[in-house]
């Protein structure tokens, strides 16, 4: 970096961090990934044996022929050869209790109930097979199975209820986005009408019939959703489309494409000009714009958000807004008359009236529709055209220009896109298309990965030749051809995964498994997980009896004519709710403090794998927060309602902490510490009647706070 580039950054930093992400983009060139001194690669010259894994064809491979201890499953019979080629003995199977606690979290992200639990051990009881199937039909036909499934997309979109601008300005309508993909999950939409839906819902909605035409068009707020930067009306717009195609490559394709940007990819066989004829498409899409600070004392209306009525039905309710602000600039343009005619002793009022006026218009338009008119945070096209090619990823500096397309190594033929459209229905189909193996196999090593704890392909937003190598490429060619051949079911490729023997191995060590193979790669055994940060928060609450398991309304946001957000002054806040965790208001620039803690995602980027901290912070979170105070009593709230017995509350906590029953053992110690805990309380001036509630709140923090709740066997 230059001097005077540093210069220029420390004058940032003094300024304040919302300023300081898009200028260091300004300043740097895109992340290329530790490309630099990589030769660039001509997909020109590759022959088929030179291609990478990810850019062949699905091969349709046959599961192996393997000993016959290890079943007829054929998941079960991919990772058996793995197995028997290494000399490696799978541990046992999981126990039911712990196979029950395990699909409740990987399903629905909730801790079974104790009635839950007496259910599933009785029909166990019968018949074993039956009942395990049952249960996971049961979790997949559960409206919080969308909300858990849906929150893992949510991450790879880089989901946020704010723009990500200097002010980070608020944006109510994004919840619709959030619900239309819970609904999606839930509904085991067609992974490829899934696809499709999000890159060009809107066009989708003028060509299908109209059930769904609001759902299609609000779809597309995985492209609005892209980050904005700066202050004004789409400034440093060509950032705001890098993160789109970032997003794009990494969701569908697992592809990383930013470096592009500047230069030809590096690893993978993706050029400049490939970069920028999905820009064009991007370009050719009018994003809305959530609003911005005051300038010139006027604060500036948010701009084209989606309308979700039909052309026909706005269209009389727009004429009657139009004739309203005609009507009021009337009405102004005459006050402003005879202000200037008027004389001094009068002028107050007119000046008053017309201040009143100015803000009347600035309510009306300040939502970016017309009143009566429902809108989403989605796009829609806007004039088409191709763009040039941006030198270093300099707008200014520009060279040929590209016609609009997808990625041309990737592709038999060029995208046949009509002139008059942004191409963006067109690349949908490509990229759902027979001939793009990529998204299949990308989206089933996601649905792996969320059950196993880690993908076939542990870099599982980068299929190409710098993210890993696939453990067992035959088998990911088998789910993704099985994930077509099913209708694109999500679902389906669940109850294929579930019913494995390898899902349902315990999570038991091995000395001489650990020898060969340390890193379980070969899945000899199911790798213990810590819950991620959104089923531990659900989890207290759930266990606590407080968790409000309703669909929630809009985010509580102040109203638009209060909104005085700069970027000196950021919208910055934390709804309280009882709501599950997915439903909680996200920022871009200020993180939700729990999810923060607990290894949330990041909302600024899409997020493929969430990291797994263990730090001071949590524990002094957990021994001290207000927070857990309010649930920790709650929770014994619970327990001292439902029972007058202290065994017979801790046993209840058990089960409903951990899904088993409390050991003979851990009475004992429990009902000691309880003892102990009132006899410290006799000696301090808690009032007699809440000393009891106060060890049972102590001790049911102890509960939450322990590895057994935090962790998944």
């Amino acid at each position: 970096m230059t001097h005077a580039a540093k210069l220029a950054l420390w004058g940032i930093l003094l300024i304040g961090s919302g300023s300081l992400a898009q200028a260091w983009t300004e300043l740097s060139p895109p992340d290329d990934e530790d490309h630099a001194d990589v030769e660039s690669v001509d997909p020109q010259t590759l022959t088929e044996d030179e291609t990478h894994w990810a850019f062949r064809p699905l091969s349709d491979p046959t599961p192996p022929a393997v000993s016959d201890a290890y079943g007829d499953h054929p998941i079960d019979r991919f990772i058996a050869a793995g197995w028997e080629h290494r000399g490696l003995t799978p541990v046992a199977t999981a126990t039911p209790r712990v196979l029950m606690r395990r699909l409740y979290f990987d399903l629905i992200g909730l801790p079974p109930t104790p009635d839950q639990i007496r259910a599933f051990e009785e029909a166990s009881r019968n018949d074993p097979d039956a009942a395990y199937s049952e249960l996971i039909e049961q979790l997949l036909a559960s409206p919080h199975y969308g909300e858990r499934w849906g929150r893992h997309w949510m991450d790879v979109v880089r989901y946020a209820d704010t723009a990500g601008d200097n002010a980070d300005y608020p944006i109510p309508e994004a919840s619709l986005y959030r619900d239309y993909i819970i609904d999606a999950f839930n509904s085991d939409m067609p992974y490829d009408q899934f696809v499709r839906e999000q890159l060009a819902g809107d066009i989708l909605a003028k060509q299908e019939p109209r059930e769904r035409f609001q759902e299609q068009i609000i779809a597309t707020g995985f492209l609005a959703l892209s980050r904005r930067y700066a202050t004004g009306p789409y400034e440093l717009w060509h950032l705001t489309l890098e993160d789109t195609i970032d997003t794009f490559g990494r969701a569908f394709l697992g592809l990383t494409l930013r470096c592009a940007r500047c230069h030809e990819h590096k690893f993978d066989p993706v050029t400049t000009e490939d970069y920028y004829a999905l820009y064009g498409i991007f370009d050719s899409t009018q994003f809305p714009w959530a609003g911005a600070e005051e300038t010139h004392s006027k604060k500036l209306p948010r701009m084209h958000f989606a309308s979700l009525l039909s052309e026909e039905v706005e269209a009389p309710l727009r004429a009657t807004f139009d004739q309203e602000l005609a009507d009021i600039a009337s009405q102004k343009s005459t006050l402003e008359e005879q202000l200037a005619s008027c004389e001094e002793s009068e002028q107050d009022r007119i000046k008053k009236e017309i201040e009143g006026l100015d803000r009347k218009l600035t309510a009306l338009r300040r939502p970016g529709l017309p009143t009566g008119v429902p809108g989403a945070y989605a796009v829609y096209d806007r004039e088409a055209h191709d763009v040039a090619v941006q030198y270093d990823g300099d707008p200014a500096q520009t060279g040929d220009v590209v016609p609009r397309g997808a990625i041309a190594s990737l592709s038999p033929e060029p995208l046949a896109i009509p002139p008059q459209t942004s191409g963006r229905l067109q690349l949908a189909d490509w990229l759902t298309g027979p001939n793009q193996a990529l998204t299949s196999r990308v989206m089933v090593n996601r649905i792996w990965q969320h059950h196993f704890g880690r993908g076939l392909v542990a870099t599982p937003s980068n299929f190409g030749r710098s993210g890993s190598q696939p453990s067992h490429p035959e088998l990911m060619d088998f789910l993704a051809s099985e994930f077509i051949d099913s209708g694109w079911s999500i679902k389906q490729i669940h109850r294929l995964i579930l019913t494995s023997k390898t899902w349902q191995l315990s999570s038991t060590d091995d000395a001489s498994n650990m020898a060969i193979d340390p890193g379980n790669t070969l899945l000899w055994r199911h790798d213990r997980r810590r819950l991620s940060a959104e089923p531990i928060r659900d989890a207290m609450l759930s266990v606590s009896g407080t968790l409000d398991l309703t669909r929630p309304g809009p985010h509580p946001f102040a109203p638009m004519q209060d909104w005085k957000y700069t970027q000196h002054n950021q919208f910055k806040d934390c709804y309280e709710s009882t709501h599950r965790s997915v439903y909680l208001m996200t920022q871009r620039i200020q993180r939700h403090p729990f999810l923060a803690l607990f290894d949330g995602p990041d909302t600024n980027t899409t997020t493929a794998l969430r990291t797994t901290s263990t730090v001071t912070p949590q524990s002094l979170y957990l021994m001290n927060s207000p927070e857990m105070t309010i649930i920790a009593s709650d929770f014994a709230s619970r327990l001292m309602s439902e029972s007058d017995d202290v065994s017979a509350r801790i046993e209840n906590a058990y089960r409903l902490c951990f899904a088993r029953a409390a050991t003979r053992d851990e009475i004992e110690r429990g009902t000691a510490s309880l003892s102990d805990l009132l006899g410290v309380l006799e000696s301090t001036d808690v009032p007699t009647e809440d000393r009891e509630r106060e060890a049972w709140t102590s001790y049911c923090r102890v509960l939450l706070s322990s590895n057994e709740f935090f962790y998944l066997d």
